[in-house]
C-alpha cells in the first residue's frame, strides 16, 4: 500500500475515499494522531489516503484532477 494523499480534514478524507471507490481504486483511511500512534483517545491530526501500490500513479492522478476542478470551482464562485 502507497499514501497518494494527505487529507487535513475528515471531510476531504471521506470525500476522496468516496470518489476512489467509485473509480473502482480500492482506498484505506489511514488517521494520523497528533502524538503520532493512532489510538482513538488522541485528536487527529491529519489522514493518510494508502491505495494499492499498483494503483497508486492513477489514484494520484485521479485527485490531482478532483482537486484542481474544486480549486477552479471556487476561483469562479463570486466573494
Amino acid at each position: 500500500m502507497k499514501t497518494v494523499h494527505t487529507a487535513t480534514t475528515e471531510i476531504e478524507a471521506v470525500t476522496l475515499q468516496g470518489l476512489l471507490e467509485e473509480a473502482g481504486i480500492p482506498v484505506i483511511l489511514y488517521p494520523i494522531m497528533r502524538a503520532g500512534l493512532p489510538e482513538p483517545v488522541l485528536p487527529v491530526e491529519r489522514w493518510d489516503l494508502l491505495v494499492p501500490d499498483g494503483r497508486a500513479d492513477e489514484a494520484r492522478a485521479f485527485i490531482t484532477e478532483y482537486l484542481e476542478s474544486v480549486e477552479s470551482v471556487e476561483e469562479a464562485e463570486p466573494r
